[in-house]
């Protein structure tokens, strides 16, 4: 929880100006609740959104933003942060990737928001981006009151940040105006790598944690524990790895999905659990076929599970045979299924 409270050169909270209002917004508090609901309130009442009012500056740094009184989401995030990490609450900075048809036409940008950690509820999300007409971002705990609703082909980011990702920092320090802001958005996107060893415990989490939340609809406990041990041997994970070469799907610095392919043949295949139905899957396997379009290869083959047998389905892929296969000495159901790429 440290990580939450530090003072960083964005989120300078030790700023004069900042401690004095931090001060008077925690004044005759008895809960770490009210000081957020009124660290909250002041950022989203009494800081312009520099979108909603085109104000020509774009700030970063938290005392910039409460000396212009002007900031953009992510730069209004700072400002609470700093606020509430000077009252000795744990803050964090949260991500949105939303439409932004709002400004330019077919675009998708990030969104900036927090998380405060309250004693009685754990990890609670608030917008202080600024209420408008359509726009009512509430503080209302344990209830998550934020500005916008997800619609298609929008997504949360699974994270709670320490620190604002650097993409929005550096956005916000090369942008001075408003119509430069508007033309280059922070944004984050999915992008396939090749494996890399320090990725190793992330990759091994997601599979068993994907399997536990993801396959559990399909499969019993005993099933899921057998298929996907949470008491793992990682030097095992790690030999397996080094020779079947996984490629990773990245957002930032995250492993959200992997996959193993070698000889026509698809093995592990799995999108991060709290990135389900986000396009991963398609991504994972648009690099598979264009590797073996590239190899001459003619026929895919995958053993798929009951749960990912649909997705299969939907790309192509038909059953050849249903299997009942043992892990640890417990039957597992799954399906061999293979697409032909002549077709």
């Amino acid at each position: 929880m440290k990580k939450y409270l530090e003072e960083t050169q964005i989120i300078d909270f030790k700023n004069p100006d900042i401690q004095k209002l931090s001060h008077l917004l925690s004044k005759d508090c008895k809960t770490d609740e009210e000081i957020a609901k009124n660290c909250f309130t002041y950022v989203r009442d009494n800081i312009n959104h520099s979108g909603d009012f085109k104000d020509e500056i774009t700030t970063c740094k938290a005392s910039d933003v409460l000396k212009y009184k002007t900031g953009w989401c992510y730069a209004k995030s700072h400002l609470l942060a700093a606020l509430l990490r000077a009252n000795g609450i744990p803050t964090g900075f949260c991500y949105q990737r939303l439409s932004c048809s709002e400004y330019k036409k077919d675009i998708y940008c990030l969104h900036g928001l927090n998380a405060v950690y309250l004693k009685n509820y754990g990890w609670y999300k608030i917008d202080a981006r600024g209420n408008k007409e359509g726009v009512n971002a509430q503080f209302n705990p344990p209830f998550e009151e934020l500005a916008f609703k997800l619609e298609k082909d929008e997504f949360d980011l699974a994270d709670i940040y320490s620190k604002p990702l650097d993409v929005v920092v550096e956005s916000l320090t090369k942008n001075k105006t408003y119509d430069e802001m508007i033309n280059i958005f922070p944004d984050v996107s999915f992008f396939i790598v090749n494996y890399d060893k320090k990725y190793l415990k992330q990759i091994v989490e997601l599979f068993i944690d994907t399997v536990h939340n993801i396959n559990k609809k399909d499969y019993s406990k005993e099933q899921l524990n057998a298929w996907a041990n949470p008491k793992y041997d990682l030097e095992i994970w790690e030999k397996r790895f080094e020779k079947s070469k996984p490629y990773l799907c990245m957002l930032e610095d995250d492993v959200v999905g992997f996959c193993e392919y070698y000889d026509g043949y698809i093995d592990c295949f799995y999108a991060h659990f709290k990135y389900q139905n986000y396009g991963i899957g398609k991504l994972l396997l648009t690099h598979i076929l264009e590797l073996a379009k590239n190899e001459n290869i003619d026929k895919i083959k995958v053993d798929a599970s009951i749960t990912a047998k649909p997705f299969f389905v939907k790309f192509g892929f038909i059953q050849v045979k249903e299997n009942l296969v043992k892990r640890e000495n417990v039957e597992l159901k799954n399906f061999s299924m293979e697409i032909d790429l002549k077709e």
